[in-house]
């Protein structure tokens, strides 16, 4: 009787571990490359001097951080530009609402409240799923050639982006 216990408990759990590392490969396994080259939101893209914040949009705002200086528009909760400390480099960008006249989008004309459908169009298949703590779930792009990730989370019930998160994943690791 104890071997039978044993053995289902021992079924269970290496049932468990196996479904736990299936998602966690998922999260990490490679995906085919979509092209990411010269993205990036409004007139700014990734690798772009932290002059040209200033030059392209003087409204901009900077709050001193530990790895870099933030550029923020508007809101802090807006539009979030990362300076990488040493290279004075864009290393990310948080697209996280509409701003008043400003036509902010990625390269391809994706931006807050577009559809899913349309990022798909866009952007191709070859995305990964995530779930993460900061906007639940996105999809992910990625290309190896640029050391560029694309994210766009969505509020599932109406299909629509909320979030756009554009970076080096060379430089920054965005803490999802």
């Amino acid at each position: 009787m104890l071997r039978r216990i044993l053995l289902v408990v021992g079924i269970l759990l290496v049932g468990l571990l196996a479904y736990m590392g299936v998602r966690w490969v998922k999260d990490v396994w490679p995906i085919e490359d979509t092209s990411l080259k010269n993205e990036g939101i409004g007139k700014l893209a990734i690798g772009m001097d932290k002059a040209d914040i200033g030059r392209y949009y003087p409204e901009f705002t900077v709050r001193r951080e530990d790895e870099g200086n933030a550029y923020y528009f508007g809101d802090e909760a807006d539009f979030i530009v990362r300076i990488d400390a040493k290279t004075n480099k864009i290393v990310c960008m948080e697209l996280r609402d509409k701003i008043d006249e400003q036509d902010f989008m990625t390269k391809k004309g994706i931006g807050v409240g577009s559809s899913l459908a349309d990022v798909k169009r866009d952007y191709g298949t070859n995305y990964r799923k995530k779930n993460t703590e900061i906007y639940g779930e996105m999809i992910e792009f990625q290309d190896s050639k640029s050391n560029q990730k694309i994210g766009f989370g969505s509020d599932y019930e109406n299909n629509r982006v909320t979030v756009i998160v554009i970076y080096d994943y060379d430089t920054y690791k965005f803490p999802y």
